[in-house]
């Protein structure tokens, strides 16, 4: 191979630390290798270098090609040691040190990996009996802290709780941060200067106000803006910015465009100033501040108990989390200077593949072994996994320092050998301008800009068709669904590309053929629409399939094995009860059996259920429960019962055999904690009934299919043509909204009480944070969408309603890119340089129907939960209210009717419907519930709303608690609107009341106008209550 002069300085440069920033395509992988190689051919064994991935598939792939490597060049000797050669993640790592010098750590050399599903749920179970051990204390500092921010019920807290202290089992000095928590955290000169710096970002958007001013090109009208500005401008403090921000902005007439534009930036930041000045002084944000300590106290000693208890439990069972061993084995080289020095000594080279998903952890164990010889390949324009904990800056750092030649080299790799000259302009022209390090994380037009590098595109590999980016741009004014009209525009394409024989460069025939389904890829952010858009493409002939991950506990196979077990259990325990019927009855219902319900229940009315197959193989293996493991009884469940031949019955085989053998790799790790069938059905109960998320991967052993994958799963892959849709839907920031949160800069952020809840500063500054980081990881996650495709990229893109196609400079300003809330966002920002690259499609033109419908979906069990209990309905119930004016409800108490019962029951389903809805996404709506929903989408504007439902609040005044829940509140930037859903009658005092309630709470707390209305979903009419 014909190595380029970078390839060549990242393969040979030695003798310090080295970051190779290796961009999409650049061969970063065989650089690594052949790196290896050169090492090795100078005498450096494999046992002398530790080389890290960060998947157990990247080390298998990475010891394969090091391995060919070695095995062309004769190196024998050396592909003998590749076995147990350091090439490995650093979790496995790190146990192996743990094992290795177990004594120093008086822990067992055959420790174990405990599985995440199980401490989970012994984390819940000792969390819920802390909780009941302080109710029953009456312990005066929880109850208080329980009240204080508790309605209904206590989930919030619990949950939060939990996430609190999985996010700090993250810190390797857990005990020692919490210890020192609150003495830290509420050190006055600390909150000091958090409020200081607080100020100073209120500060900095007055100085963009400043900085706007210069561009009003209207002499008048800037005098104006100086007269009502000029108190906002000169304050330095938080009290002075309060006294002076109640700014009304003067009438704008006649103005330029650039003018208006800069007048209105004026504006939203003056909004945004608004809302970070809520706080009535200085003094008042303190005192919130303070007023947190007592409930983080009592947090921090719940988290303190539950560790204490579940690290007992480990210990016991010598069974750990990957987070206790990658602490232990900090600890080791940390406290331990002879095995820091023995591990030191032993490595030549730390070779780490992937650097940019480096986390905290990770760094500072190598830290503790490396000697300048860390050589760290990655990108930092491709980490997309902070919800991993990967913390791309601690590349960024490294590659900024380094490239002035502090502690190390920097070498770029930007030759990009992936994608032809047309895709490689193209990602250019767009990342120039919306990557940087403000956001981002890398100035790209500086250091990162891919050049091409596949000179086997020209000549013979010329295609001779228009390589450059298209944009499918439409107007959707029919009844079809956003992204069924997306699948049904590129369904059509790629029909006419495979009849037309679009020509695109093979690597099975190295050269240029026709296209094949194989070529393409649709790219989508998240997985909802799979099965829409799979649907759609074979109702067009295309055969398709996807690639994603399965949840364990989906579908039937998992629950109908915890349903055979259960029953194994109870012909064991000789219990004939009403639950022995229902396992009975629903294994005879499962894709095992498919058994009619008549003779289902004839077993039991002839009392002959033990003649059946589904009794009689449950009784055998009953027999062989006391000399048998776990596993061993979930290979005779699966054997017994022919489940590998009857899976075939729910479609989507391979996912299920997945879910089988994922079920037997957990199975085998509970015999460590002394489990028994019993312990093992409450196992599986609880996994299912808290609807834990254990996901794996399905290879896809498809061939020639159009692929369709989310831009996550699609990393490390290529492909020709790249369709990207759904590019409307909303970047998720909903983990930042919440009322309690933890922020590794902030800590534990919580609201105070002061009649009602308030948010302190920590709130705003996290929020803040969070956005800019997460439109950063956006942009990262775009880019690595788009360095997928080797021939050409297709956006499918509704047309832009605003059209306000500024001409953009060198790079997008930051007031543009911090406010992109979706991909659509970003490419509408981008029109008036990729406006020759739009094609409009007529959708008229595209044969929509409704027919894919029809196409049978395979997986459909996968979506239906199994209910084997029988509901009853009493014809005559109780329907009571407190009589209390503390309460913002309509009052009412009687007898009511069963006609009035059905009307509460299909109010309440109603309700349901518009709460559990996300109103960007009806796809999964029956076509009966979708139409509910778009007609009231059809009534209110939700496209530049923060939306909150079932908003709960409780406040006190005047001695009374008042509490109410707002079905509906959509936040806009200048305004809000609370709407409350009624069946019918919208005209009733009660409701008006109720609904003024709402109104003065929001009001005081937003600092904002507040409209109210209520919907008559009936007659489908919104009213506007004054």
């Amino acid at each position: 191979m014909a190595w380029t002069n970078e390839q060549k300085e990242a393969i040979y440069t030695e003798g310090t630390n080295i970051i190779v920033s290796a961009g999409a395509g650049s061969g970063k992988t065989a650089v690594l290798t052949e790196r290896v190689l050169e090492k090795v051919k100078k005498g450096i064994s494999v046992d002398n270098l530790l080389i890290l991935t960060f998947t157990k598939m990247a080390a298998k792939e990475m010891k394969e090609r090091i391995g060919d490597k070695l095995k062309k060049e004769g190196l024998t000797s050396e592909l003998a040691k590749l076995d147990t050669a350091d090439i490995t993640t650093f979790d496995a790592y790190a146990l192996s040190v743990v094992k290795k010098y177990h004594y120093y750590l008086n822990v067992s050399k055959a420790i174990n990996i405990i599985d995440g599903s199980v401490i989970t749920l012994y984390k819940r179970k000792i969390l819920k009996d802390i909780f009941e051990e302080l109710y029953e204390e009456n312990n005066h500092e929880f109850i208080d802290f329980i009240q204080e921010y508790c309605i209904k019920d206590d989930k919030d807290i619990f949950e939060f709780i939990l996430n609190i202290n999985s996010k700090l089992d993250l810190k390797t000095n857990k005990r020692e941060y919490l210890d020192n928590y609150i003495n830290t955290v509420y050190d006055e000169v600390k909150i000091d200067n958090d409020i200081d710096n607080y100020i100073k970002v209120i500060l900095k958007l007055i100085s963009n106000i400043n900085d706007y001013l210069e561009y009003i090109d209207d002499d008048d009208y800037l005098a104006k803006l100086y007269d009502v500005l000029s108190p906002l401008l000169s304050a330095k403090s938080y009290d002075d910015i309060k006294s002076n921000i109640s700014i009304k902005l003067p009438i704008l007439r006649g103005a330029s465009d650039i003018t208006r534009e800069y007048r209105d930036k004026i504006k939203s930041t003056i909004d945004e100033i608004k809302k970070l000045t809520t706080y009535d002084s200085y003094d008042d944000i303190k005192r919130g501040i303070l007023s947190t300590k007592g409930n983080a106290k009592v947090i921090i000693d719940i988290i303190k108990k539950l560790d204490d208890i579940t690290y007992n439990y480990k210990v016991k069972y010598n069974s750990y989390e990957y987070s206790d061993i990658s602490a232990l084995a900090i600890k080791l080289v940390r406290d331990n200077k002879e095995i820091r020095e023995e591990i030191k000594n032993n490595l030549n080279e730390i070779l780490i593949d992937e650097y940019q998903d480096t986390n905290d952890v990770q760094e500072e164990f190598i830290s503790y072994i490396s000697n300048n010889n860390v050589y760290m390949v990655g990108d930092i324009k491709q980490s997309i996994y902070r919800f991993r904990n990967a913390n791309p800056y601690i590349f960024k750092n490294k590659y900024d320092t380094y490239s002035n030649n502090i502690g190390g080299i920097k070498i770029d790799l930007n030759k990009n050998f992936r994608s032809r000259e047309e895709v490689i302009n193209n990602i250019n022209l767009l990342f120039d301008r919306i990557m940087d390090n403000d956001i981002g994380g890398a100035d790209y037009s500086l250091s990162h800009r891919m050049i091409y590098g596949n000179l086997m595109y020209k000549g013979d590999g010329d295609n001779k068709e228009d390589n450059n980016f298209s944009v499918y741009n439409y107007l959707n004014d029919t009844t079809f669904k956003n992204n069924e009209v997306e699948a049904f525009i590129i369904a059509d394409d790629i029909k006419n590309k495979i009849n037309s024989g679009y020509r695109a460069f093979g690597k099975d025939t190295n050269g240029v053929r026709k296209i094949k389904y194989s070529d393409f890829a649709i790219l989508l952010d998240s997985s909802k629409s799979f099965d829409l858009y799979k649907k759609i493409l074979e109702y067009n002939g295309i055969p398709t399939s996807i690639v994603k991950s399965v949840n364990l506990t989906d579908g039937e196979v998992v629950l109908v094995i915890k349903n055979i077990i259960s029953f194994i259990i109870k012909i064991n325990d000789n219990k004939i009860d009403n639950e022995f019927k229902k396992l009975f009855i629903s294994i005879g219902r499962s894709f095992l059996f498919n058994t009619d319900d008549n003779v289902l229940f004839d077993y039991f009315l002839n009392n002959n259920f033990k003649d059946s197959d589904i009794y009689k193989i449950s009784y055998n293996i009953t027999k062989r429960l006391d000399t048998i493991s776990l596993e061993e009884i979930i290979d005779l469940i699966v054997d017994n019962f022919d489940f590998y031949n009857k899976l075939f019955l729910l479609g989507d085989y391979n996912a299920n055999i997945l879910r089988i053998q994922k079920l037997k790799e957990i199975t085998n790790s509970l015999i460590n904690l002394d489990y028994d069938i019993y312990d093992y059905q409450k196992y599986l109960d609880d996994i299912i009934s808290n609807n834990l998320k254990l996901e794996y991967s399905v290879n896809d052993n498809s061939t020639d299919t159009v692929k369709i994958m989310t831009i996550h799963a699609s990393k490390g892959l290529e492909f020709g043509v790249c369709y990207y849709g759904e590019l409307y839907n909303r970047f998720n920031n909903s983990d930042a909204i919440s009322k309690y949160s933890y922020d590794n800069k902030y800590g534990i952020i919580l609201p105070y009480k002061d009649k009602f809840l308030y948010n302190t500063i920590y709130h705003n500054l996290s929020y803040r944070d969070y956005v800019m980081e997460n439109i950063s990881e956006r942009i990262r996650l775009f880019y690595v969408a788009l360095t997928r495709a080797k021939e050409k990229m297709i956006f499918i893109l509704p047309s832009n309603t605003k059209e306000d196609n500024k001409s953009i400079g060198d790079i997008i300003d930051n007031s543009i890119r911090g406010k992109y809330n979706s991909f659509a966002s970003i490419m509408y920002s981008l029109e008036s340089i990729t406006k020759d690259y739009y094609k409009n499609i007529d959708i008229n033109d595209i044969n929509l129907s409704k027919d894919y419908n029809m196409i049978s979906n395979n997986n459909y069990k996968e979506h239906l939960k199994l209910i084997n209990d029988k509901i009853e309905v009493n014809t005559t119930c109780i329907l009571s209210s407190i009589k209390e004016n503390k309460t913002f409800s309509k009052k009412d108490i009687h007898i009511i009717t069963k006609e009035e019962e059905d009307k509460l029951l299909y109010g309440r389903l109603i309700h349901e419907l518009f709460e559990c809805t996300d109103f960007n996404n009806l796809d999964n709506l029956s076509d009966n519930n979708k139409k509910i929903i778009e007609r009231f989408l059809e009534k209110v504007d939700i496209s530049h709303a923060n939306i909150y439902k079932e908003y709960e609040f409780i406040y006190d005044e005047d001695n009374t608690t008042y509490h109410g829940i707002i079905d509906l509140m959509l936040e806009y930037q200048d305004n809000i609107k609370i709407i409350d859903y009624k069946l019918k009658n919208i005209n009733d005092d009660a409701y008006i009341k109720q609904l003024n309630g709402y109104k003065d709470y929001i009001e005081k707390l937003f600092n904002k106008k507040t409209s109210i209305y209520l919907y008559s979903i009936t007659l489908n009419t919104l009213e506007e209550i004054k």
